[in-house]
C-alpha cells in the first residue's frame, strides 16, 4: 500500500473520533443561535479561540515527540505504544466520568456564553479544548503517528490538515453553514441542539470507551512486535 495512503488511513478514524465533541457542538450552536446580537461575530471568536489551542497544542506537540528519542526507528516504537495506551487509558476514564453524570446535566459555561463578549467566548474556547481530554487523547496519538511517519512533508502537511480540520469540526462546521446559509441555517442547528441535549451522554461515552478499548488493544499489539 502507498505510505501516503497508509498515513491517512491511520490518521482518519483518530481524527473523527476527536471530532466527535458534543460539548463543543453544543456550545457553538448556543453561541449561534442566542438572539444577543453579532452571534455570527461571537461563534468565529469561539472557533478561532479553539484553534488557536489547538495549534498551539499541534507544535508543542511536535517539539515534544521530536524531543524523545526512539528506540527503534523502523516500524513500532516503545513511545507509540506509551502514547497510545495513555490515551486508552484516558479515553476509558472520561467515559467512567460521564457515564456516571446524573441524568439531566448541564454545562455550566453554555449559559454563560448566550450573550458573552467575543475575547471571554475566545478564551472559553482556548480553555474548553485544552481541558478536553476525550479530544486530545485521540489528537495526541494522531500526531505522533503524523511526526513519525516516513512520507514526504507534504503528504504530513495533508494528513495534519485532515487532522485538524476534522478535530475541529464540531466549532467549524456550524459557524462555516451559518456563515453560508445565514440566518436559514439556525432552525437546523436548534434541532440538532436538541438531540445533542438527548443523545450526547451515550455517544460521549460510546465514543471514548470504543476509542479507549482501540487504542489499549494497539498499545499491546505494539509492545507484543517490540519484545
Amino acid at each position: 500500500m502507498n505510505a501516503a495512503l497508509s498515513l491517512f488511513l491511520q490518521v482518519l478514524p483518530l481524527a473523527l473520533g476527536a471530532a466527535m465533541s458534543p460539548t463543543f457542538l453544543a456550545m457553538q450552536i448556543v453561541v449561534l443561535t442566542s438572539p444577543a446580537p453579532g452571534a455570527l461575530r461571537r461563534g468565529w471568536a469561539l472557533a478561532a479561540g479553539s484553534m488557536s489551542m489547538l495549534l498551539l497544542i499541534s507544535f508543542g506537540g511536535v517539539s515534544l515527540l521530536s524531543a524523545i528519542p526512539q528506540l527503534h526507528t523502523d516500524g513500532p516504537t516503545w513511545t507509540q505504544a506509551v502514547i497510545m495506551a495513555v490515551a486508552g487509558v484516558a479515553l476509558l476514564f472520561v467515559a467512567r466520568q460521564v457515564k456516571r453524570r446524573p441524568r439531566g446535566h448541564k454545562d455550566s459555561i453554555l449559559e454563560k456564553l448566550v450573550d458573552a463578549k467575543p475575547p471571554f467566548i475566545f478564551a472559553a474556547g482556548a480553555a474548553r479544548l485544552a481541558t478536553n481530554a476525550s479530544t486530545l487523547a485521540l489528537y495526541i496519538p494522531a500526531l505522533h503517528i503524523i511526526t513519525s511517519s516516513t512520507v514526504d512533508d507534504i503528504a504530513k502537511g495533508l494528513a495534519f490538515l485532515l487532522l485538524f480540520l476534522l478535530t475541529e469540526l464540531a466549532v467549524l462546521g456550524p459557524v462555516v453553514a451559518v456563515t453560508i446559509a445565514g440566518e436559514g441555517a439556525k432552525p437546523v442547528l436548534t434541532r440538532i441542539h436538541d438531540r445533542i441535549d438527548e443523545y450526547s451522554k451515550p455517544v460521549t461515552v460510546l465514543t471514548c470507551a470504543g476509542f479507549g478499548v482501540a487504542l489499549l488493544g494497539l498499545a499491546a499489539w505494539t509492545v507484543f512486535q517490540l519484545v
